[in-house]
């Protein structure tokens, strides 16, 4: 046990392998027309800069990326093994992005981003909306190499703040209250983009709660999560055990799932009403289809939104 703590701690030393590989993702993705147009404006282009920024991403990825003959092999061996998963992400950035956008049109003050990663939505939205604080969370090792990152292309608005904390060892609610001029009864948007899956359920539920505690009620919750299979584990598609494994080995295993049905009821207990169907949305009908598009997307992630509700109702 005491091996595997300091395996586990010295995994946590580092930036994330799954926020890197996300963004790769996305460098990837830019080069296709088709998952181009439906990325949000500026996000590849800006997440490429923080990335080469940051070193996990070189110039000769870029230049692979670029080459149409490892686009097609890449791209087909993916959607034969994962059918769908590349359009999931690129309509996973493209979901969150709206959303995000939506809540400040309906008067969010603040957008809090837990688990940014390599990700620039929360510069983006910094710096389009200045009256807009954002504050980013993350890992200490991959918020500090975000930092250096930011800081290296000119730094950020003054609107924008990115600090690093480890969910399993100290509350979010001590962050936010160290964050500059963070207010807990103001309406705010919280993302949580691939975050939950990775804690354990009563660390979910905790996380949810100090969501709740620190920002006004009807503020939103944007997030993503795994549906749990027969046995309440994470369910990944036809290859979960190898996943699963996969992660478990570099230090960031899956923990949480839930079952559809059960999904109301858990955030209701934390003070949040779902406001999307349990099963999550069909982002294929909201951005494929109105433009003709027939792709498949990848089931094993779903997403959602909820808004806080007074615990005293």
């Amino acid at each position: 046990m005491m091996g595997n703590s300091k395996r586990a701690s010295g995994r946590r030393k580092r930036s994330s392998m799954t926020a890197a590989k996300v963004a790769r993702g996305m460098v990837f993705l830019a080069n296709d027309p088709v998952h181009r147009k439906l990325m949000p404006e500026g996000a590849a282009d800006s997440v490429k800069r923080l990335c080469l920024a940051a070193g996990v991403l070189k110039p000769w990825m870029c230049r692979l990326f670029a080459n149409r003959w490892y686009q097609l092999l890449t791209a087909g061996l993916l959607e034969r093994f994962w059918p769908g998963e590349l359009m999931r992400l690129t309509l996973r950035k493209r979901f969150v992005d709206d959303e995000v956008r939506v809540a400040i049109g309906e008067g969010a003050s603040q957008i809090l981003i837990v688990g940014a990663g390599f990700d620039t939505l929360g510069l983006r939205v910094a710096e389009a909306f200045p009256l807009v604080r954002v504050v980013e969370v993350d890992l200490p090792a991959t918020a500090q190499r975000r930092r250096k990152a930011i800081e290296k292309l000119g730094g950020s608005p003054d609107n924008h703040h990115v600090v690093g904390i480890d969910l399993s060892k100290r509350s979010l609610s001590e962050v936010l209250h160290r964050a500059t001029g963070w207010q807990d009864d103001a309406p705010s948007m919280t993302v949580a983009e691939g975050v939950v899956m990775y804690l354990e359920e009563d660390a979910v539920s905790a996380f949810l709660r100090q969501i709740r505690d620190n920002t006004g009620v009807g503020s939103k919750l944007v997030f993503s999560y795994l549906l749990a299979d027969d046995k309440g584990r994470p369910h990944m598609g036809r290859w979960s055990g190898l996943t699963r494994a996969s992660l478990k080995l570099v230090g960031e295993p899956l923990r949480w799932a839930a079952y559809q049905s059960e999904l109301p009821e858990f955030l209701d207990a934390a003070g949040f009403g779902l406001l999307t169907p349990p099963d999550g949305l069909d982002l294929r009908q909201r951005y494929l289809t109105p433009l003709g598009i027939q792709q498949p997307v990848g089931q094993t992630e779903r997403f959602a939104v909820a808004e806080s509700v007074s615990l005293a109702a």
